[in-house]
């Protein structure tokens, strides 16, 4: 093997494997890896060493409702450069699912209501929001009956009143997560079984092969016991974005932490969780790991992408899965190439 995919080889292992830089003694088999593990040919671990994106969808540590999918793609610019254009969520606006987006709690900004003035719900969710029972609801909220009855269904304006009251336990759902961490959300109620937040988080990572208390310790109890866990020097800020992949408008809510230190040979490190989706996904966490190119100038730029669907009956669930996979790959190659583009500039 060259030693330029040797090279390639190794520093994808390093952040696809565990996050944490392999001990000096350690030999690592990268060719193994990739082609047995990750299923990768030659052929596309030479595509990520000239630039272009290369997405895998990869088993889940929840075979039922879990969808993973890695992707990676080399940049020819420092690594450190890949803080700023994170940073400025606004990029995500070239996207065409994006139909608005808003980032707030910038620098540590107290969150305010008005940073959710302009969240607006589908109105198809809103009718079904009527009727729908938990079991049978396709709007995901952690208490279907209270939102309910707050709304006086048929008056001139009972849209706008479901969105005030989105809106504002969006921000309540922020400054209890502010101050509780996922511990303080409760369980989503909506379907026949509860679905606890911090529980199934937790579950999540410590049933993954990328992110483990055991080797990345500091970062996975920043993602898992915030606030209580947060890493100190991790740069943080929320956005909500109102997004379509062709299935209906989605409002989503995402706590984002960037760790210029990163985690062992991977420097910097972002990671966005997903604190509410109005519609389709559960929970999913979004990790962007830069690993240098040691023998070069630019960095190797890793996306994993880690969701979990909501326990519909099997036929709909297929469905449901099938979609979830192809937006999510879909999602991570649009996100790895825009980024390339914005750090070539």
């Amino acid at each position: 093997m060259s030693t330029i995919r040797t090279r390639v080889l190794t520093s994808l292992l390093v952040v696809a494997g565990s996050l944490v830089a392999l001990a000096a003694s350690a030999q690592p088999q990268p060719e193994t890896f990739f082609k047995k593990k990750m299923g990768l040919s030659d052929a596309e671990i030479q595509q990520i060493r000239q630039g272009q994106v290369v997405t895998k969808v990869l088993p889940s540590g929840d075979t039922k409702y879990g969808v993973l999918v890695l992707g990676a793609v080399y940049v020819n610019a420092p690594a450190e450069k890949f803080v700023a254009v994170y940073k400025d969520v606004s990029r995500l606006k070239q996207l065409k699912v994006y139909l608005d987006l808003q980032v707030f709690n910038v620098g540590g900004a107290p969150v305010k209501l008005a940073d959710f003035d302009r969240v607006t719900f589908n109105r198809k969710d809103i009718d079904e929001l009527k009727s729908c029972k938990p079991g049978d609801c396709d709007l995901q909220l952690y208490d279907i009956e209270g939102f309910r009855k707050q709304i006086k269904w048929g008056a001139p304006d009972q849209y706008d009143q479901a969105n005030k009251i989105g809106r504002q336990r969006m921000f309540d759902l922020v400054q209890r997560y502010q101050s509780g961490g996922l511990k303080a959300f409760g369980s989503y109620e909506d379907r026949d079984k509860p679905f606890n937040r911090f529980t199934e988080t937790k579950a999540m990572l410590d049933n993954s092969f990328y992110l483990q208390g055991s080797t990345a310790p500091e970062v996975y109890r920043h993602v898992v016991d915030y606030p209580q866990g947060k890493l100190a020097g991790a740069e943080e800020f929320f956005y909500w974005e109102n997004i379509d992949f062709g299935q209906g408008p989605t409002i989503r809510l995402s706590h984002n932490a960037v760790f210029p230190m990163g985690a062992g040979a991977a420097k910097p490190v972002a990671v966005n969780k997903q604190l509410y989706a109005s519609r389709y996904i559960r929970m999913a966490l979004m990790i962007f790991a830069c690993v240098p190119d040691t023998q070069g100038k630019g960095f190797y730029l890793i996306e994993i992408n880690d969701s979990r669907t909501p326990d519909f009956g099997s036929l709909k669930q297929s469905i449901v899965r099938k979609v979830a996979t192809s937006t999510a790959e879909q999602s991570v190659k649009d996100m790895l190439a825009l980024y390339k583009a914005e750090l070539a500039k």
